[in-house]
């Protein structure tokens, strides 16, 4: 699986995206919401469930739910937002104690933006490869992927690094690992490139305009390459029900990510509010970052678990 590929599983999640490099989605190069001017600072927070599902064979899925959580936030004020993602399977819940999990951040203040995320790596194409990485862990391999980026007016600067954790963290250690993460100075070449104009300086940035906006492609930056985010279909639902919740007037989408630079695509489908108080906030998303796998998010702030993702937003 290409490093793009990791990404956009742990985004979209992926997330409603997938876990941090962070951003405010719904900014624009230059601080400013692209659905409109906020005019005073807000906060959110929510909590999803996972639900996942495997194809050992060609013929049949076996699934099963409640196996991780996700903490999306969303902070807003004149002229800066910050968008953070936290995303991971629950080794206690997952079947065979799966741990993968990652973390994304975008922080945009005007012009400028910073993006820090982390993941754990697990490059794996096939069941019997996710199998013996899990092996490699038990034995005291615990690998973790780290990107920071900065993008400075029409430039875009960023550095991928590893690091090797001495222990097998999950996603409630969160700021454990950012802790390690930012004793580590970059390493290795920066990819440098310049921006074309309106180019937003993260995925989660991106999404969160192609909620307000969704007509046309919205491009965004990560790690030296455009990519285009486009919504590719959509249906009104007059009043979405998950189970015994109502959330009122919804849109289901279907989106594609499409990279400039080797036309590589990834598909993934979202619904979310467009009233009230669940306006432009995903309420289920659905991704398969391997054909073998299916992600599923479903929004579940009633079991938003008290101390679950401390520091996502600090």
């Amino acid at each position: 699986m290409t490093r793009r590929r990791i990404a956009a599983a742990l985004v979209v999640g992926l997330s409603a995206a997938g876990v941090d490099l962070g951003a405010d989605p719904g900014v624009a190069p230059g601080g400013a919401p692209a659905g409109g001017a906020v005019a005073s600072g807000t906060f959110e927070r929510h909590h999803y469930s996972i639900s996942a599902r495997v194809r050992p064979l060609l013929v049949f899925w076996i699934g099963r739910s409640g196996v991780g959580d996700a903490i999306v936030t969303e902070r807003l004020s004149p002229g800066e937002a910050t968008y953070a993602l936290l995303i991971g399977s629950d080794p206690d819940r997952a079947p065979r104690r799966i741990n993968r999990w990652g973390y994304i951040k975008e922080e945009i203040r005007g012009a400028d933006a910073r993006l820090v995320g982390l993941m754990t790596e697990s490059d794996e194409d096939s069941i019997e490869q996710a199998e013996a990485n899990l092996k490699a862990q038990a034995h005291g391999n615990h690998p973790f992927k780290i990107i920071r980026a900065t993008v400075n007016g029409e430039q875009a600067q960023s550095f991928v690094t590893s690091i090797g954790a001495p222990h097998d963290y999950n996603y409630r250690q969160l700021q454990t690992v950012l802790d390690l993460v930012l004793r580590e100075s970059p390493e290795g070449k920066a990819r440098t490139i310049r921006l074309p104009p309106g180019t937003r300086p993260g995925f989660l940035a991106a999404l969160a305009d192609a909620m307000r906006l969704p007509a046309g492609p919205i491009g965004y930056v990560y790690h030296g390459r455009i990519y285009e985010l486009r919504r590719t279909e959509a249906r009104q639902i007059p009043d979405l029900r998950i189970a015994s919740a109502s959330y009122g007037r919804a849109i289901a989408a279907d989106f594609t990510i499409t990279s400039t630079h080797d036309g590589e695509q990834t598909r993934f489908s979202m619904t979310y509010g467009t009233e009230g108080r669940f306006a432009q906030v995903p309420l289920t998303v659905s991704f398969r970052p391997r054909w073998w796998m299916e992600v599923n998010l479903t929004l579940d702030d009633e079991m938003d678990a008290a101390g679950l993702g401390d520091g996502v937003d600090r």
